[in-house]
């Protein structure tokens, strides 16, 4: 058996930029690691079948995780008849946008090409990682990336440092099927990243933490008003810039210090029971 560690990840910036005909969205994203994550064991058994075990009862444990999925297109691929055990302990909550789904399969391309000895470079796994999900090779990669294209189109920026970060996750889940589906064409290039892509390369974090923006806000708070009540509570709470992640629902906020931190999370935690302090990360797959 092999354990490994799946990051999270949060967007420090996010706008769409148009549709293509096939209906995917082209947007334009910064992708940031952080230190929440799942813990993902595998282990090879006897008989030919991929069996999911989570700790997580809400989550699917058939073909549609993405665990399986991964393990389905590895076996076929490489031609692989044993069979694999996966079991997921889940820290990162679901449809959050937090990239916690993406961030197992990534971690599972990673543990079966260990455990099979099967010396899979990373642009075959990043393409395998594709084949899952547009966050899949970011999650595969970690660390500080701009994504173009419907997200596949990665480029490394200079490593983004925070410490002290809150996660809060509401009591309600986004699909992000339906926060694309309903995004209005009106919103289309709301922001720029050149700022803040600007900040990030030149280490000035504080400034690049203040021009964190999410343009699929505006979708979600028409349906869930309660998100910039939370986004309102992170700033009130001295966070310096607070913001939802991907297509939610989790928000995110960046603070100073560790004593703000801790005095925003002891105040949340009454009212959130999913509220989380994490930091960022430089990988996003870590076997232990």
């Amino acid at each position: 058996m092999i354990k490994l560690l799946s990051y999270g990840k949060i967007n420090l910036f996010l706008d769409i930029q148009g549709v293509l005909e096939n209906g995917y969205h082209l947007i334009q994203t910064i992708m940031q690691s952080i230190d929440l994550h799942d813990e993902i064991l595998i282990e090879a058994i006897d008989e030919n079948k991929i069996i999911i075990e989570c700790s997580d009862l809400s989550i699917p444990v058939d073909e549609k995780n993405t665990c399986y999925k991964a393990a389905s297109i590895i076996k076929e691929m490489y031609h692989i008849h044993s069979g694999v055990k996966i079991k997921i302990n889940k820290n990162i909550p679901s449809e959050a946008g937090l990239a916690g789904g993406s961030s197992n399969s990534a971690a599972v391309i990673v543990g079966l090409n260990i455990l099979f000895k099967l010396n899979i470079n990373e642009m075959d796994m990043l393409k395998i990682g594709l084949k899952i999900g547009a966050d899949v090779p970011f999650c595969l990669l970690g660390g500080t990336y701009l994504a173009k294209g419907i997200g596949e189109e990665l480029t490394q920026l200079n490593e983004f440092s925070w410490d002290n970060i809150l996660i809060i996750k509401p009591d309600f889940s986004m699909s992000t099927a339906f926060v694309y589906n309903n995004f209005e064409p009106k919103f289309y290039n709301s922001h720029s990243g050149e700022k803040i892509l600007e900040y990030i390369n030149s280490s000035e974090f504080e400034k690049a933490a203040f021009s964190s923006c999410n343009t699929l806000e505006k979708v979600v708070e028409v349906f869930h008003p309660e998100l910039n009540d939370i986004i309102d509570f992170m700033v009130k709470n001295k966070a310096i810039s607070s913001h939802m992640t991907g297509s939610g629902s989790a928000v995110f906020g960046f603070f100073k210090n560790k004593e703000s931190l801790d005095s925003a999370y002891n105040h949340a935690i009454k009212i959130y029971p999913q509220t989380y302090k994490t930091k960022t990360r430089s990988t996003g797959v870590e076997l232990c």
